[in-house]
């Protein structure tokens, strides 16, 4: 196995004395209290968001350009603003990070501490082009004294009225008529059988990939630009078998740690590390995932 490989691995001496491998977790886990408390606090911040994305969308709201160059608009800072509220009023002492209005830092010196991250429109290229793909991520993250690592995650798709939450044991689909089921990945063993997804073209402007990454497109079965965070849903759901993001931020990051990995996949950043530290992301099944990133490094 490979450095990039071994990365995105931990191995343990088995019994029979051979090497084993342990699938590496970048969540911190999440007992059954804090999912009673939490789970439905994510639910009010689903319909408070909600309320300010869906009256907004098709029908042509204005649009911004932020300093960094990507666009905002008006229900991008509105649902952020009402979720910031609510948690700021039911956990004063919880630490915000959201991509709008920035960080406010949890406070209190004992442990454990907790933080809540917020993309309030992940997708806003789609949001504002009248395309379907884009959804809301809350994360829920706990700090035990070492730094703060995700332990719960939601990718919610208002539009459709759906939302997963995973706490990187279990990924849970609701869905508009209040079913609700356990999701896991596909485990396709081979690229000439999967489904890459990726939110654009590796040689477009907004992307930071490079040939690999047609050697890869190449070797799949079907290739889409199906991106932003309805690709890891698609994953996690059953749907694709591979999303790539070469170029992310934290808050697009956080939340999806705990939903891929509780569906049973795998999210790793492009080099196979950690991708809450090297911002990027490969999400697959533990049977792709090596060749992908040997794709990756090529």
């Amino acid at each position: 196995m490979t450095d990039f490989c071994r990365e995105a691995t931990l191995t343990k001496m088995g019994e029979s004395g051979e090497m084993s491998e342990k699938k590496q977790s970048y969540c911190a886990g999440c007992s059954e209290a804090e999912l009673k408390l939490f789970e439905p606090a994510i639910k009010k911040l689903i319909s408070l968001a909600n309320e300010e994305i869906l009256p907004r969308f098709l029908a042509g709201t204005e649009v911004f350009d932020k300093k960094d160059h990507t666009p905002v608009t008006a229900a991008d800072r509105g649902a952020e603003k009402v979720m910031r509220e609510w948690i700021e009023a039911h956990f004063p002492t919880h630490g915000i990070f959201g991509e709008e209005f920035g960080i406010k830092e949890a406070s209190g010196d004992s442990f454990p501490r907790y933080r809540w991250i917020l993309d309030p429109i992940d997708g806003t290229r789609a949001f504002i082009h009248n395309a379907f793909h884009f959804g809301t991520l809350i994360a829920v993250e706990r700090d035990d004294g070492n730094g703060f690592q995700p332990m719960l995650g939601v990718i919610s798709h208002p539009h459709v009225g759906v939302w997963l939450i995973g706490d990187g044991e279990r990924a849970i689909l609701h869905g508009p008529d209040s079913k609700v089921r356990q999701v896991h990945c596909k485990e396709t063993k081979n690229l000439a059988d999967a489904t890459l997804v990726v939110t654009s073209h590796w040689t477009t402007p907004e992307q930071k990939g490079g040939k690999e990454m047609q050697s890869l497109i190449d070797e799949v079965k079907l290739y889409r630009t199906w991106g932003d965070c309805f690709g890891y849903f698609s994953v996690a759901t059953g749907g694709a078998d591979i999303m790539i993001d070469p170029d992310l931020n934290y808050w697009d990051v956080a939340a999806l740690v705990p939903v891929i990995e509780g569906s049973g996949a795998r999210l790793v950043s492009m080099k196979g590390g950690n991708p809450l530290k090297d911002l990027s992301a490969v999400a697959t099944n533990e049977y792709l995932l090596p060749e992908v990133l040997r794709k990756l490094a090529n």
